[in-house]
């Protein structure tokens, strides 16, 4: 059985190690990175890049849309690097039995075709039949070596027979047929193409009766003369003439399969689908046989031979293939496309052909880059303009760097399109990109004004923009969102997110703040994925720019209307991940995943937890029940799930400071804030942190830059003296107040005041690198100014407050460590401050000035018997002048 080979890849399957990685990514709501912090790409990082940029879809979009097909065919390809597959073609057949699926690989061991035949008495005959056939064919394909010796074994007899039991197959009636008729259509269509039977209606041409298969007209055996004959390809040539009918009846042989298919015959090796690519082999015929991937890649001169029709029939057919979803028909396409734009003489004999034309244009918008620096192996080098754009991609002449110029090939197709009737210009507003990429922004705007698709207003936009025409560019952009529910194919679900995403960036310039989170959500919303990711972000495209809009450039008032409005909290029903093994676990975690709306939700409860509205944060957190929110660990080498419990320690935290603020005793007062300051520490990054800078929870503290446009310890954020180069530090000794960061790190064009000042009125309180720890260490410094400072509470309470900064802020560290030995007493942890420290005592501080009076008393009883004498002496005097004086003022009373 044949069975098609492609080198694309396959779905990655569950590893265990993936498996543990996105656990704890779920559990920190982080980037699983796996080799070095790759981070999402922000339109907001570069926003004249990200308006100038080109629009195009991806290649394998664009190739799965060449033609229109109504068909549904089954794809199964193997690929290159998959083990082989320990099972039978028969496996893939659902409808049968474990029985007959036994019978059938019994009947597969046999060694001939006859052999099988008779093993398979009492299964239906399309079964038997072609099992046997199937048998043959693999025994013809393995006797090469043979030949000469056994007569018996000769491949040409052997296949022969194979072929009159296949033919059998096609001959019973419909319905017993239809289990193998699409199999035995395409393996009769594959032993025509090699060459092994030549006869019009698909039969064997010669040979004796074959068990199970009704005999062959008699005809003398002439494959000795027909081998003297045959190509290097396995057929007759006779001509030119027969050349061209011997492969227009092999490629109606291969549609055979396709009509099997959809009258409704097993299709479970997806052979329909892969008939397409075999039949396109039919035109890829140089001088000497096939011209084959490796001879197109390498630019072989058989690729060249090849007429122009045969060509373009190929195109058709691949992109027919591609059209079911066939990853070895992408990597034909992608093939012929990449040869053909090699040279513009080879486009310029295609591009006639609609599909051709719409393939070659979709290939250089999507696989082509421009050039760099002058190197023209640049066009393909994804890394060539990193240090530009600071992304990986190809480069974009649009964008409008001055070391990247134009690719000559994509400027000759252009002029080479522009020669072409209009009427033969299949995709206007693709060719409209690909104008405005080299640079042709007259002829861009003409073709764009050809059509009403969403590229074609997006296109229009571009143009817009670049002429600073900001209000023209919006109701382009707004124009181009309106036109999505067409569904015109124009434009792929990335394509459309990315339009949304460019128009939140353009609606922030002109200050619409509100409109540009919404836009931006909307393409967050549109990319996120449908369960966790093995590698790259876990929450999708255009979250950081989502974030960014939502934490410094809305106001808390703003953001939570837009909340209330737009973003529901998810419904996930409760579940026990601890109760699960770890395949349920992962199943469950890939079918509920975090959203963005999730995410969103979180930011705007941890913004009013900072400001002090923490009742009304709480609906925002998620249920203390919601199975996504956990936390991982390793212990024992077993992976271990806690609950998060965030709303629960959101009220704990507001509990503890609404204590803190109205306890009447010192030590109740002590207490509360010692309690807040651990619940800061210890869950701050869930109750208090910033989504970017200064604390990146996006990435659970891991990382201090990649979102967002601070940049905390990198060229002068907080905690980022170290290692810098002077010029960095002088930036950051410079960027001293908000203000001033924001003007630092707010640089470019469509960036307005307003949205500097904002900036700077949402910056963190402190400013520091995980500032919530700076804030558990203040509440831990109030707990310690209402203790007694020679009590052992006073002492460790100061000695956790370094240990919440010491690693983040020694200086503010040391500063507490002074406090300690100016005010506290001698304490056995003394050596260890901040590093080490015991639970403060506060029932011993509560007891401390009395058990300390009480040891002044014992220690100074003299002294202490004085005090007491003198004490009783004041309130003997006041009480005999309060006496006295009582005793006036009722003589001066008036007598009535």
């Amino acid at each position: 059985m044949h069975i098609p080979v492609s080198l694309s890849n396959p779905e990655r399957g569950r590893r265990p190690l993936a498996l543990a990685l996105l656990l704890a990514a779920l559990a920190g709501g982080s980037l699983v990175i796996a080799c070095g912090p790759e981070f999402p790409p922000q339109l907001l990082d570069d926003r004249a890049a990200t308006l100038n940029a080109t629009p195009a879809n991806s290649f394998a979009y664009e190739a799965t849309h060449l033609v229109d097909s109504r068909d549904d065919f089954s794809v199964r390809e193997r690929y290159y690097y998959e083990e082989s597959r320990q099972e039978t073609p028969d496996d893939a057949d659902k409808g049968l039995g474990a029985q007959v699926r036994d019978r059938l690989k019994a009947m597969r061991q046999a060694a001939d075709g006859d052999a099988a035949y008779a093993a398979g008495a009492g299964l239906p005959d399309a079964l038997r039949l072609y099992t046997a056939g199937a048998v043959d064919y693999r025994l013809s394909h393995a006797a090469a070596d043979d030949i000469g010796k056994d007569p018996a074994k000769d491949p040409n007899v052997v296949a022969r027979r194979a072929a009159r039991r296949f033919q059998a197959v096609l001959d019973l009636p419909a319905p017993a047929g239809a289990p193998r008729a699409a199999w035995a259509a395409y393996m009769l269509a594959e032993l025509k193409a090699q060459g092994y039977i030549m006869a019009e209606d698909g039969g064997p041409p010669t040979g004796a009766a074959t068990a199970g298969a009704p005999p062959s007209p008699s005809a003398p055996d002439d494959a000795d003369g027909l081998a003297e004959k045959r190509s290097p390809s396995g057929h007759l040539l006779t001509g030119q003439a027969a050349e061209n009918a011997w492969r227009e009846d092999v490629a109606r042989a291969y549609e055979r399969v396709r009509a099997y298919a959809r009258a409704g015959a097993d299709d479970s090796q997806g052979l329909a689908v892969a008939s397409y690519g075999q039949q396109a082999l039919l035109y890829l015929e140089g001088p000497d046989g096939t011209c084959g991937y490796a001879d197109i890649s390498s630019n072989a001169p058989c690729a060249d031979a090849i007429a122009s029709a045969d060509m373009k029939r190929a195109i058709h057919l691949y992109a027919e293939q591609a059209a079911q979803r066939s990853d070895s028909a992408l990597q034909s396409l992608r093939t012929l496309a990449g040869w053909a734009l090699e040279k513009p003489a080879r486009a310029q004999r295609l591009i006639d052909d609609p599909v051709a034309q719409r393939l070659l244009v979709a290939y250089a918008l999507a696989r082509m880059g421009d050039i760099v620096d002058g190197k023209a192996d640049s066009a393909y080098d994804v890394f060539a303009a990193y240090d530009i754009t600071d992304q990986q991609g190809l480069a974009d002449a649009a964008l409008g760097d001055s070391h990247i110029t134009p690719n000559p090939a994509l400027t000759a197709l252009t002029a080479a399109l522009v020669t072409l009737p209009p009427a033969r210009l299949g995709q206007a507003d693709q060719v409209a990109a690909l104008a405005y990429r080299v640079g042709r922004y007259d002829l861009a705007a003409q073709l764009a004004d050809r059509s009403r698709t969403p590229l074609a207003w997006w296109v229009r936009a571009k143009l817009a923009t670049r002429q600073g025409d900001t209000a023209e560019a919006a109701q382009a952009y707004g124009h181009a969102v309106q036109a999505f529910p067409s569904n015109d194919g124009s434009l792929e679900a990335a394509g459309r997110a990315r339009l949304r995403g460019e128009q939140g960036v353009l609606s922030l310039a002109r200050g619409q703040y509100v409109e540009a989170l919404d836009q931006l959500y909307q393409a967050a919303t549109a990319t996120q994925p449908d369960s966790p990711r093995e590698e790259g972000p876990l929450m999708g495209d255009y979250w950081n720019d989502v974030a960014y809009v939502a934490e410094r450039v809305l106001t808390t008032e703003e953001l939570r209307d837009y909340v209330d409005a737009h973003v529901p909290a998810t419904a996930v029903s409760a579940v026990d991940l601890r109760s699960m093994d770890s395949t349920a676990r992962s199943d469950w975690l890939y079918q509920h995943p975090v959203t963005v709306a999730d995410r969103l939700r979180q930011l705007l409860a941890r913004r009013l937890m900072r400001e002090g509205q923490r009742k009304q944060a709480l609906a925002y957190f998620p249920a203390d029940d919601d199975a996504r929110f956990m936390n991982v660990s390793w212990t024992d080498n077993q992976l271990v799930v806690t609950p998060r419990r965030s709303r629960q320690a959101a009220a704990d935290y507001d509990a503890a400071l609404a204590e803190a603020r109205d306890a009447w005793r010192d030590i109740t007062r002590a207490r509360a804030w010692y309690r807040a300051a651990l619940l800061a520490r210890k869950q701050g990054m869930d109750l208090l942190g910033y989504e970017q800078d200064p604390d990146y929870a996006v990435y659970d503290g891991s990382y201090t830059y990649g979102a967002g446009r601070g940049a905390v310890g990198v060229d002068g954020g907080p905690g980022g003296s170290a290692g810098q180069d002077p010029a960095a530090q002088q930036a950051e000794a410079q960027a001293d107040t908000p203000a001033k960061r924001a003007a630092r790190d707010l640089v470019g064009p469509y960036i307005t005041d307003e949205e500097r000042r904002r900036y700077a009125a949402t910056e963190a309180q402190p400013y520091a690198r995980f500032h919530y720890r700076e804030i558990a260490a203040d509440h831990a410094v109030a707990a310690a100014g209402l203790l007694p400072a020679r009590s052992q509470a006073y002492a460790a309470t100061l000695c956790r407050a370094a240990s919440f900064v010491i690693d983040d802020d020694p200086d503010r560290a040391g500063a507490i460590y002074k406090q300690y030995v100016k005010e506290g007493a001698l304490v056995p942890f003394g050596a260890t401050f901040g590093r080490a420290c015991p639970a403060p005592d506060f029932e011993g501080a509560a007891r401390f000035p009395y058990v300390q009076a009480w040891r002044t008393l014992r220690r100074h009883p003299a002294a202490s018997a004085a005090a007491g004498a003198a004490v009783v002496a004041c309130v003997v005097v006041v009480l005999a002048l309060w006496r006295h004086r009582r005793r006036r003022r009722r003589r001066a009373e008036p007598r009535t």
